[in-house]
């Protein structure tokens, strides 16, 4: 019998004063979160800690979003309320919270806005969308800042889902040390690429839809916010991160972490390919630049 068990290791949020979110769709996964931080940031504020949050989001409350979503029927019947105004108003009126909304499809020239340099800052980007093109402008950002940007990602199917939590999309980057630190995590884009690739699928459906069709659990978006709020809490008041993502189930209800591992951290930036010939990289590249 092997019992070897692998080292672990965890991520130190220690010199962080404020923590700035933005959520990104604040649909199903995303409205059952909101609502979520919106405790958290009260919670933070009792113990010294400050958190800011912008939830980003340019659709408008329909009358199927009712139930599954977390919005009033009398928004909906006037058929031009953001979500994301919706819910800051509402938040900011029970926590006399400072919730921004900005009603529009996020764009990652849009993390300009939100960015503060500072040390004792930590930027965090949640993802709550369900298309691929919103993964894409937040792999970009995170990218784009270089592992200054922390980035969870949620998705989800019909009972199932996972949530991926990092920061960086280079490998020199993620240090392990004998004290048992890391010093950052890849990327969710990088742990699951396939996050931002098209899904061959004609006129998908909305997950309102699939939940009025009983094609979804009501549940499973709730369970998806939950994770990523706990994520968040152990970001913003623990300080710290034992885990890189989490699969689960509903049916049957099942829970798996991924741990900060060497083996797990390794398996994210496999070995470079072998080199193409110059002929096949400039086709692959036009290919690219065509579907841009």
């Amino acid at each position: 019998m092997n019992l070897n068990i692998e080292e672990r290791y965890r991520v130190v949020f220690g010199d962080s004063k404020f923590f700035r979110i933005l959520l990104v769709g604040v649909g199903g996964t995303g409205s059952a979160l909101a609502l979520a931080l919106g405790g958290l940031m009260v919670h933070a504020r009792q113990k010294g800690i400050h958190i800011e949050l912008t939830l980003v989001d340019d659709d408008k409350i329909e009358e199927r979003n009712v139930g599954r979503q977390l919005f009033a029927p009398a928004s909906a019947a006037r058929g031009t309320v953001h979500k994301c105004a919706d819910l800051a108003l509402r938040l900011n009126a029970a926590y006399g919270l400072g919730i921004v909304a900005w009603p529009e499809r996020y764009t990652a020239g849009m993390a300009g806005r939100w960015m503060r340099y500072s040390h004792t800052d930590t930027h965090l980007i949640i993802g709550c969308v369900d298309n691929y093109q919103g993964r894409q402008e937040i792999a970009k950002t995170v990218e784009g800042y270089s592992g200054q940007v922390w980035a969870i990602d949620s998705g989800n199917a019909a009972f199932n889902g996972q949530i991926l939590v990092g920061n960086t999309t280079n490998k020199e980057h993620v240090q392990l040390d004998n004290l048992g630190l890391c010093t950052a995590l890849p990327s969710p884009y990088i742990q699951e690429p396939n996050l931002l690739l098209l899904e061959e699928e004609t006129q998908p459906l909305s997950c309102a839809d699939l939940t009025l069709r009983e094609e979804q659990s009501l549940m499973v978006n709730r369970m998806a916010a939950t994770i990523i709020a706990q994520y968040v809490y152990n970001m913003s008041i623990r300080r710290q991160l034992t885990q890189m993502s989490t699969a689960f189930n509903l049916e049957p209800t099942v829970m798996t972490p991924t741990f900060i591992t060497e083996t797990t951290v390794t398996a994210c930036f496999p070995p470079a390919a072998v080199a193409e010939p110059a002929a096949a990289v400039a086709t692959a590249t036009t290919m690219e630049d065509d579907d841009e």
